[in-house]
């Protein structure tokens, strides 16, 4: 998205953000570069317009850009939920320390509280859309879209249905179609076309993982292991096992190791919290364990990862 001015709002309440390049290159000019800047801001539109289905979703801004090259935007950390599909040419997309590729037929979603970049390719820039959403049911869904913690990239599979929604979202603002229950329809028919189609049996595997996802991200700082998320799950260890290595490429114990030490990593980053503080709130009993699996991880000691996030 663009680096905005402060949002011009008109006669229903509803905001247009424009990119302020455009204005600071406009100013004081003659008739005709006034128009040259209306024909370039067209390459950047995004609409602010909250509205709520009670705590169960919400629906905060959408927009559309068609990115010069090189266009970035971060590290920045966002309030809610924010998916980007591009429709043309490519960018790349920066969280957690991995950097990865993005074309057309790809989207990528960003986590509430998550300091993420990202950016146009040089030589094919991308142009995408946008929808930014939360509320008490918006985790549940992304889920059933395939899309979380460990999976942040998506690839379209709805034949266009996708695209045409999220772009009629944009355009309907343009159009003063504007109402609560027309941005929330949308929104819902809009990640409807990225709900995974799995037959039953992978439904179940997904609804156990889920589960077990849920228990260790609610309780990764208490001292639970293997036989306390199979119990939560309601499966057997093997079971549990198979799952993990099917659905996610590591064992429970593997995931839930990598889970701990990405929340250290962020608290090393983002807060000045010892060590010791933070190995003990990320369910890690002894300071060593933690120092020894943390290089092993990182390939250096937290207190030299601190020191190179600048802290």
């Amino acid at each position: 998205m663009a680096v905005s001015d402060m949002p011009h709002g008109d006669e229903e309440g509803r905001y247009l953000r424009t990119d302020s390049k455009f204005w600071q290159k406009c100013s004081g000019k003659s008739k005709r570069d006034r128009l040259w800047q209306e024909e370039a801001m067209a390459e950047t539109r995004e609409y602010y317009q909250e509205t709520r289905s009670g705590d169960a979703l919400a629906f905060y801004f959408c927009g559309w850009e068609k990115c010069e090259p090189g266009h970035s935007f971060g590290p920045a950390v966002r309030p809610h939920y924010l998916f980007h599909l591009v429709l043309s040419g490519r960018g790349f997309y920066e969280r957690g320390g991995c950097r990865y590729e993005i074309g057309p037929g790809q989207g990528f979603l960003i986590l509430p509280g998550e300091s993420t970049c990202y950016s146009a390719d040089w030589a094919e820039p991308w142009e995408y859309c946008w929808i930014c959403f939360g509320g008490a049911e918006a985790e549940g869904i992304l889920r059933e879209c395939g899309l979380g913690e460990d999976n942040l990239i998506y690839a379209d599979k709805s034949g266009g249905l996708l695209r045409r929604e999220m772009m009629q979202l944009v355009d309907s603002f343009e159009h003063a179609m504007v109402n609560n229950y027309m941005l929330l329809g949308r929104l819902y028919l809009s990640l409807s076309h990225m709900v995974s189609k799995q037959p039953s049996g992978d439904l179940v595997v997904q609804e156990y993982l889920n589960r077990a996802l849920d228990f260790i991200r609610n309780n990764f700082g208490y001292e639970i292991g293997v036989s306390e998320i199979a119990h939560t799950v309601g499966i057997d260890r093997t079971y549990l096992y198979r799952i993990f290595r099917q659905q996610v490429g590591q064992s429970p114990k593997e995931y839930l190791t990598g889970f701990r030490l990405r929340m250290a990593a962020g608290m090393l980053r983002e807060t000045r919290l010892s060590v010791t503080e933070i190995a003990l709130s990320c369910g890690f009993r002894e300071v060593s364990l933690f120092d020894r699996q943390f290089r092993a991880a990182y390939g250096c000691t937290p207190m030299r990862y601190r020191k190179n996030a600048g802290l």
